[in-house]
């Protein structure tokens, strides 16, 4: 009976002090690591949910997962004619010199291209560009076009002064040119017209006129 009682006693020695160390062991776990929670308690690597829906939208350049061009890039132009006020939309294959930049890169070869653009757009009044929208699934770039106005015609009068022909400006108040034609080798017609200051559109039918009487 002694032997059973020491056996027993040993026991529960030893249970008393597992669970004691059981105990202290939870408490330091719970101390040391305060917002861990029940359960096994892994890292990964993988972007959670919250993180894919971030990467969906557009980022910051050099942002973690930020969006590049690639080649199935849709790539979107609007085309704005500021004289007309019409916008013309289409989709053109993505030009090999913009894939793998993102949206910063972008940015600065259409600033690029607006500065410099090809011959062909300098033709048809290419003003400015932006980029309206970036991902790597759609970028939309906007062109604006507006031709420049020609200079409406300078219009000219001619006055006989000193028997001669002198060219005023439309005005009146300057003289363009002083001419050596003499008023007596013009028809009468003519002569008349100039007395009464004859109108002239334009410096290509000034000189014409001129050329044409000029001795």
């Amino acid at each position: 009976m002694k032997f059973i009682g020491k056996v027993s006693l040993f026991f529960i020695l030893g249970t008393l002090v597992f669970a004691a160390g059981a105990y202290a062991n939870a408490t330091y776990v719970k101390w040391f690591y305060p917002n861990r929670e029940s359960g096994p308690y892994f890292l990964s690597d993988t972007p959670q949910e919250g993180a894919e829906r971030e990467i969906e939208g557009d980022l910051p350049a050099g942002a973690p997962y930020a969006d590049v061009i690639d080649s199935d890039t849709v790539f979107q132009i609007e085309e704005y004619d500021r004289d007309a006020d019409t916008t013309v939309e289409h989709d053109e294959d993505i030009p090999g010199k913009y894939i793998g930049m993102d949206r910063e890169s972008f940015v600065d070869a259409m600033a690029s291209y607006e500065v410099s653009p090809p011959l062909e757009e300098q033709q048809r009044g290419l003003i400015s560009v932006e980029v309206l929208a970036f991902s790597a699934e759609r970028v939309r770039v906007r062109k604006s076009y507006q031709l420049p106005k020609e200079p409406e015609a300078e219009n000219f009068y001619l006055v006989a002064e000193d028997h001669h022909i002198t060219v005023y400006t439309e005005d009146m108040q300057n003289v363009y040119l002083y001419t050596n034609i003499s008023m007596e080798s013009l028809p009468a017609g003519l002569q008349e017209e100039i007395i009464e200051r004859k109108l002239i559109h334009g410096e290509d039918n000034l000189y014409h006129f001129l050329e044409s009487y000029s001795s």
